[in-house]
């Protein structure tokens, strides 16, 4: 069985290549690579929260009922500190702006490694020993989801 720390590391891993090859066309003003690398790091990023935030922390919730305090709480902060930076990510793409990408992503780079550490070597494992036995049930939920 492959657990949900594999699945969603292997999901980070993945998004952190299109993030690599979207800086490297924003640095070099190369906007149709841009475009689609930069627009498929932001779609599979915002992809991975829902995965997190509609199916494997709310089952985290309901086995440990860690709600308000717990792990999940803080990813889910982090979360919404992302937004307004993926919103400013998306219009640097759409205007060309290849400078505003660059700055916008090192924002978000300066929330997301930390985070995605957090999750790898935290939240993640939690959450595996949480499910137990539920795990193969919400990986099919979340691979349900996947793009």
């Amino acid at each position: 069985m492959t657990s949900i720390t594999d699945t969603m590391q292997h999901d980070h891993v993945l998004i952190d290549g299109y993030a690599e090859r979207a800086a490297a066309a924003a640095e070099t003003s190369a906007w149709p690579d841009l475009e689609r690398e930069g627009g498929e790091f932001l779609r599979r990023l915002r992809r991975h929260i829902e995965m997190e935030e509609g199916v494997l922390f709310p089952a985290f919730e309901e086995r440990t009922g860690m709600v308000q305090a717990g792990p999940s709480a803080q990813m889910r902060m982090e979360h919404t500190q992302m937004q307004p930076i993926l919103e400013q990510m998306q219009a640097a793409i759409s205007a060309h702006d290849g400078a505003g990408y660059r700055r916008a992503s090192q924002a978000l780079f300066e929330i997301l490694l930390p985070h995605n550490q957090k999750e790898e070597q935290m939240m993640y494992p939690m959450l595996d020993q949480a499910v137990g036995d539920q795990a193969s049930a919400l990986l099919a939920q979340v691979r349900a989801m996947a793009i």
